[in-house]
């Protein structure tokens, strides 16, 4: 299944259950799913975990839910119970193609965990044979930089939106002609990064925009994807059709 352009993509529509369902329907390209390792598995959700216990915490946020059963900690966070956590191999079958995703690696890992990070996105990947409707993402780079050795034909997009992310991707790019590809906050896009990026041939993937003019202004200098929390937005953008004529939904 290939991208129209421009990809339209809902930010955090894959980590519950309800969520996912609602970005199956509507009429978007790409979900966003933020994705943990823990004991061997790939699980889903945005809220940190406070391990041991099996209960995680987050900000209010317009993109993240609380279950009902969420309680207050200190202003603004919630923490509850983590019941029938999400696991992406039941994403990868639900989703079944219909859509892409784009899975949004998180947290820091010690020893070898980013590499066995990497392996148990490749292998739950594969089981589903999903490699060519999933990309990665995520400013943890050592699992990124794992990625292509345990599954070569899954695309990776490095993100993007700090000083030394920025050094460390041009050097990545400059030493591998195949790395063509980031997701890139808008605060930290300006004419110079996009120049740069443009003479490289880099897609970039711009998160997170929840304003129609923002967005239709990024797709004029050149997005290749828009990355927001508003459904009815992403479904507004115009499009490109296979014959590079203009599709605008509003017309």
């Amino acid at each position: 299944m290939a991208l129209p352009h421009p990809v339209r993509i809902a930010h955090a529509f894959g980590n519950t259950r309800g969520r996912l369902q609602r970005a199956l329907e509507a009429n978007v390209d790409m979900i966003e799913v933020d994705i943990w390792y823990r004991r061997g598995d790939v699980y889903a959700h945005h809220a940190r975990r406070l391990n041991p216990l099996p209960i995680l915490a987050d900000k209010k946020s317009s993109a993240h839910e609380f279950p009902w059963y969420a309680f207050p900690i200190w202003p603004r966070y919630r923490a509850w119970a983590q019941v029938r956590p999400l696991r992406l191999g039941e994403i990868l079958r639900t989703v079944a193609g219909k859509k892409h995703l784009l899975l949004d690696v998180k947290g820091r890992y010690k020893g070898n965990g980013s590499t066995d990070f990497a392996a148990a996105i490749a292998r739950t990947v594969r089981e589903h044979d999903a490699a060519s409707w999933s990309v990665v993402c995520g400013q943890t780079y050592s699992i990124l930089d794992a990625l292509p050795a345990a599954a070569g034909d899954i695309e990776v997009r490095y993100s993007l939106e700090k000083p030394w992310q920025w050094e460390a991707f041009l050097a990545k790019m400059r030493a591998d002609h195949r790395m063509r590809q980031v997701c890139i906050s808008r605060h930290f896009l300006d004419e110079e990064k996009k120049r740069l990026l443009d003479e490289h041939g880099v897609s970039r993937y711009v998160w997170t925009i929840d304003d129609p003019d923002t967005a239709r202004r990024l797709l004029d200098d050149g997005a290749h994807g828009i990355i927001s929390n508003d459904l009815g937005l992403l479904a507004a953008l115009p499009r490109v059709d296979g014959t590079g004529n203009n599709s605008d939904p509003r017309t």
